[in-house]
């Protein structure tokens, strides 16, 4: 490992550069309220998304030796990198600080730099070792990730694999850093991992790390992220090869205080390549596998689905400040722009032993003659389409139209309803329910239907009733 303690700035210059289910061959088109964003330069390897405090957000665009960047009104606007090697030089990563400034890793890693939020250039440093350099080896930077204070983490690969910590003075190696792969991530703590050979590792700014051994669901992690339970979350899944997808994805997380690890399977046709925690509380992912799409899962494991999106291939995801979900996709050159509440249902197959096997919410009619109460309960009637090989499931509950509070005047009550068959939810009112809907009046109320074990409606009507 290096022993250099700072490196010298670099003297490069600083010029700016509702839907399918299960089962079916192919993926459904974009709902209406996704929106595909082109990206100006062609073919340009778009990956490693992140938001920014100012509303924008931040990508690579690997192959082109750019970042871009998704302005608040919808643009992209690029950003130049110089290239000791042009066309081969590569962006490898970048992460956005908390003064929404961008530390970026480029020139296939051999340097770093620092970005104002509006493009100018920071600083540059020369953080890969060349021949001769001290140490003899032959280091880049792999991944980077800004902590709290502004310091940048970074993972140096090649034949030599440690840590550098970078800010606009210089930077330094971590002393006996742990042999880090790729994979690097910041814990819930603000503590810092990354992937080793031996498991998932927590590294010591100091110096060292301790590493806790993993079992075969959580080994070679590729995405590492803080989630709402556990130290570290990870994704994880089985590399291709020219005749194979990657396969056999996975979601999880370890406690350090008692080194346990849980993890789901996501199924055998997946491949978890990014890993984020949503603004619902749960912890979101891209699928890079056979079965392509946007997922989520419950801390617990619990209800979840994975989305494909259209024809689209997203390969990392961020989430906007405005609560929309972006991803970027490498295969189509584009940014992809939706929302979490058109990511509630499995449409793809995501292959054995996945718990993102899900039911299709089915649909709850509402005609325009007021729906009777009896009693205190309100009943609906569900339908499943044939084609929904799993059946159909959900939750639904009722709530008052008031726009700045609606209240819940129902609890959730969970609904099953076989393919091809016609079913009922019934409502129960509760008493701010009863002293809402009066008596001998016609009341306006929202109906809100969830996937099963989501935070989120997937679809809102309104729906009158008469008591």
């Amino acid at each position: 490992m290096r022993q250099r303690l700072v490196a010298s700035v670099s003297s490069l210059l600083l010029t700016l550069g509702v839907l399918a289910v299960l089962g079916v061959a192919a993926a459904p088109s974009a709902s209406a309220a996704t929106q595909v964003i082109p990206i100006p330069t062609s073919a340009s390897g778009a990956e490693s998304i992140v938001a920014s405090p100012d509303g924008t957000l931040w990508f690579v665009e690997r192959e082109a030796n750019k970042v871009g960047r998704v302005n608040a009104d919808g643009s992209i606007s690029e950003f130049a990198l110089p290239a000791a090697s042009p066309g081969i030089s590569q962006t490898e990563d970048l992460d956005v600080a908390p003064d929404g400034s961008v530390w970026i890793l480029y020139d296939s890693g051999e340097y770093a730099r620092h970005l104002a939020p509006d493009g100018r250039v920071i600083r540059d440093l020369h953080i890969g070792a060349t021949q001769g350099a001290p140490g003899g080896g032959y280091p880049y930077g792999k991944e980077v990730r800004v902590a709290g204070d502004g310091t940048a983490w970074i993972t140096m690969n090649f034949n030599e694999q440690f840590v550098t910590l970078a800010n606009d003075a210089g930077y330094r190696d971590v002393p006996n850093a742990p042999e880090c792969n790729d994979a690097l991530g910041r814990g819930t703590d603000g503590a810092f991992w990354c992937r080793t050979d031996s498991g998932l590792t927590r590294i010591n700014a100091s110096g060292g790390g301790t590493t806790y051994p993993v079992n075969d669901y959580a080994a070679y992690p590729f995405a590492i992220a803080p989630g709402p339970v556990g130290s570290i979350w990870f994704g994880r899944y089985q590399r291709g090869s020219f005749a194979f997808s990657p396969s056999e994805g996975s979601v999880g997380y370890l406690d350090a205080g008692s080194g346990a690890v849980t993890s789901y399977d996501t199924g055998d046709r997946t491949a978890i390549n990014s890993l984020i925690q949503g603004p619902d509380g749960n912890m979101w992912f891209t699928s890079i596998g056979a079965a392509k799409g946007i997922g989520h899962i419950a801390p617990n494991g619990s209800g979840g689905a994975l989305t494909a999106i259209g024809n689209y291939a997203p390969n990392s995801i961020a989430f906007g400040r405005d609560g929309a979900v972006y991803a970027t996709d490498a295969t189509n050159n584009v940014v992809i722009k939706t929302s979490i509440a058109d990511l509630q249902v499995t449409n793809v197959d995501p292959g054995e032993g996945s718990v993102l096997y899900g039911a299709v919410p089915g649909t709850i009619k509402a005609g325009k003659a007021p729906i009777r109460v009896k009693g205190n309960k309100v009943a609906l009637r569900v339908a499943c389409p044939k084609d929904a090989t799993r059946g159909c499931a959900g939750q639904a509950r009722l709530v008052t139209t008031s726009k700045k509070k609606p209240k819940a005047v129902t609890g959730l009550k969970s609904y099953s309803v076989k393919a091809g068959k016609k079913g009922a939810v019934r409502l129960k009112l509760s008493k701010k329910g009863l002293k809402a809907v009066k008596r001998g009046k016609v009341t306006v109320l929202r109906l809100e239907i969830y996937a099963p074990g989501g935070s989120t409606p997937v679809a809102v009507k309104k729906v009158k009733v008469r008591r």
